[in-house]
């Protein structure tokens, strides 16, 4: 359940899914496999930026806190685990509309649109995350990562980058506050993630905003398939 406002609705089949169904899934595996679960920047407070895997994880929504308990579920349940947090966009398979996806048709179709200046997140296009993953996940790594972009943008800078590398208006786009907004959930207000850890581990750093979004608007006609067929493990 990803749905941060569904999960303050209905806490009971958040914890279910996103924490129980994980601890089940991660002891069904054999003891030699490697576990790899996706969790989610929300995890922690929000008060500060650029948050490090030694960071204390202090979730504000029971989205946030269900994932935690997926992690602590995965950790005591697979020896060989890998988690990974964070925060991608990308095009959907078809079941529902990403964020980045909503976005680009607004600015495609110069709907009116307010986009936060006061909510900040270090975005990471998906091609580019599951190269990382991959990387990981075929050499000896095991523990917590921050797969995320390299930059610290807010909503409105992401919404005008990808105005600007797709050549769009950003006529209709509003400058908002979250703090306006009439959500269920409080969302934690910056959930940047430092990858360096990764970075090191890796060799290679994290990529830039900019790099990710011309990426997202090269692969906007493509299929899934094609899309899957330009991931490509890094090492």
């Amino acid at each position: 359940m990803v749905n941060v406002d569904a999960c303050e609705r209905q806490p009971a089949d958040a914890y279910f899914v996103n924490g129980t169904i994980t601890g089940l899934l991660a002891r069904a595996v054999a003891a030699h496999c490697r576990v790899v679960y996706i969790t989610t920047d929300g995890i922690f407070s929000g008060e500060e930026p650029m948050r490090r895997e030694s960071d204390l994880p202090c979730p504000r929504t029971v989205y946030g806190r269900s994932k935690l308990q997926g992690e602590w579920e995965t950790q005591l349940a697979a020896r060989r685990h890998l988690i990974i947090r964070t925060n991608f966009f990308g095009w959907s398979a078809g079941v529902k509309t990403t964020f980045a996806e909503w976005l680009y048709r607004a600015l495609v179709n110069e709907e009116a649109i307010t986009l936060f200046d006061d909510f900040w997140f270090t975005p990471i296009y998906v091609t580019d995350l599951v190269e990382r993953i991959l990387a990981l996940a075929t050499g000896s790594h095991y523990g917590v990562f921050h797969l995320c972009g390299g930059e610290r943008v807010s909503k409105y800078e992401f919404g005008l980058r990808m105005a600007a590398a797709g050549a769009l208006s950003t006529a209709r786009v509003t400058r908002g506050s979250i703090g306006d907004a009439l959500l269920s959930a409080t969302r934690p207000r910056d959930m940047s993630l430092s990858s360096e850890k990764a970075a090191l581990a890796l060799g290679f750093g994290a990529p830039d905003c900019n790099s990710g979004l011309r990426k997202f608007l090269a692969h906007r006609e493509c299929s899934l398939e094609e899309r899957v067929a330009h991931v490509k493990c890094p090492i």
